[in-house]
């Protein structure tokens, strides 16, 4: 009797969390050579490493087929600006969308969830659904794409009602 309560449990702990979770988060195929350069932030989920940044960019520079160099700047509201570099890297090269960020020794999931036809837009998000940005090789977006980057996101079961606009020069 306890050996069956035993494994009762242990597959209750197994199996009960996927049926908890998130439906898995596709990710785009992306050709990272075509996603380096400059990009601007129109919008994202709150995060406080952004609290008080306006005008924020993002420049990725790729550093082999599987890596690039991604560096977010962001105008502070009392002045001056904030500049963040880290390593982006493909762990699967298979699916590079799939990338894992390290910042100075912190990693986490950056994974591209969508990008336009052109790589005019790219909407970018963490399996937890805790994280998302969309961003716009402009410092904007048509509303007709707008709409459709929010749409992206919220099919992926992200609460796109929490979005904070970027103002941007």
């Amino acid at each position: 009797m306890r050996f069956r309560r035993s494994v009762l449990a242990l597959a209750a702990f197994v199996l009960l969390p996927g049926c908890r979770s998130e439906p898995p988060l596709d990710v785009a195929p992306v050709d990272l050579g075509r996603f380096q350069g400059k990009w601007y932030e129109i919008a994202k989920l709150p995060r406080t490493t952004e609290s008080g940044c306006s005008g924020t960019t993002a420049f990725y520079r790729l550093r082999s087929s599987t890596e690039l160099d991604v560096t977010n700047e962001c105008r502070l509201e009392t002045g001056g600006t904030k500049s963040v570099t880290a390593r982006a890297v493909a762990t699967d090269p298979s699916s590079p969308g799939k990338l894992s960020l390290d910042v100075g020794g912190f990693y986490g999931d950056y994974w591209v969830l969508g990008v336009g036809e052109h790589y005019e837009w790219a909407v970018i998000g963490h399996p937890s659904r805790d994280y998302l940005w969309i961003l716009s090789r402009t410092p904007t977006l048509s509303d007709e794409t707008l709409r459709a980057t929010r749409s992206l996101a919220q099919d992926r079961s992200f609460d796109t009602s929490r979005l904070e606009y970027t103002a941007q020069p």
